[in-house]
């Protein structure tokens, strides 16, 4: 396989990267537009992203349970 091939394979759309980061595509667009994700036209009009850079974008946080009822 060439390398064209597999960066081809790595773009995956605003959709599908908003839901692998768990936000609206608005965000995936506003990320592209402040220059923390690069945007690839494809097909003169189609906004893909790559995978990767979607996954580098999600930071593990902490989560404290209380035990308690809110």
């Amino acid at each position: 396989m060439d390398r064209t091939s597999i960066e081809a394979r790595n773009l995956i759309s605003l959709k599908v990267a908003a839901a692998m980061v768990d936000v609206n595509t608005k965000t995936i667009r506003n990320w592209i537009a402040t220059g923390d994700l690069e945007g690839f036209r494809v097909n003169g009009h189609l906004l893909r992203v790559k995978r990767d850079q979607v996954l580098a974008l999600i930071e593990p946080t902490a989560v404290v349970a209380d035990g308690g009822a809110a």
